[in-house]
């Protein structure tokens, strides 16, 4: 065998016996079956019919009422407000809720006509506000972080809290996937490979906690 094509085979061969590098673990799944779960959300709902809130966790469970939509105020520019409800389980992407109500100090006006009683709605119309600075992998203040804000930035702002998506809870925390966020926003944050896997592209996830059920403020001591 000619010297150069020996040199190619061994440093080939050798590429190959290397162990592989190492995958980024996924962020956790949540916990399988219903799970309990303690924090506030807002309903993100623009449909005027509004957010059909149900028996059990699924479309196949009877239609219990309805939530609201978004409402919004006649400023310039508008402020806007979302149906505030407590989160108390959740199972397979749908969450047990209770208590909701307008928020009257943002919008003016009286309360609206809404379903006050427990049920179940889809976890893609809840949004959460987190003034955590980090994103874990599963749901435990010593997990590895998946997104991270860089100078003290948290989870809180209009940006995030509109393109939240509630995925999972386990007792105070929430699963929550992002995005697409505005450009200076994503700058913002570190988001590792692990925080995207299986999701569409600017869509990242990571469990949080420190969660604020006050929409127009910050949750002190929290």
């Amino acid at each position: 065998m000619p010297r150069t094509a020996a040199i190619v085979f061994a440093a080939t061969a050798l590429l190959l016996a290397l162990p592989a590098p190492a995958q980024p673990a996924a962020v956790a799944a949540p916990p399988a079956g219903e799970t309990a779960c303690s924090f506030g959300a807002f309903v993100n709902e623009t449909d005027p019919a509004g957010l059909n809130v149900r028996a059990g966790p699924g479309t196949a469970h009877k239609v219990l009422g309805t939530l609201p939509p978004i409402r919004r105020s006649g400023d310039e520019p508008p402020i806007s407000a979302m149906v505030e409800v407590e989160v108390i389980a959740g199972a397979d992407g749908w969450f047990k809720i209770r208590g909701a109500q307008d928020n009257d100090a943002l919008v003016e006006g009286a309360q609206r006509p809404m379903f006050k009683g427990t049920g179940w709605v889809s976890g893609r119309k809840l949004a959460v506000k987190s003034q955590a600075q980090v994103g874990r992998q599963r749901p435990d203040a010593k997990a590895p972080a998946v997104v991270s804000g860089r100078d003290g930035m948290g989870f809180d702002s209009d940006a995030f809290v509109g393109s939240a998506r509630l995925a999972g809870c386990s007792g105070r925390w929430a699963l929550v996937e992002y995005g697409p966020v505005e450009r200076d926003v994503g700058a913002a944050v570190e988001i590792k490979p692990a925080a995207k896997a299986g999701l569409a592209g600017g869509r990242f996830r990571a469990w949080v906690d420190r969660l604020c059920a006050i929409q127009e403020t910050s949750c002190d001591g929290v």
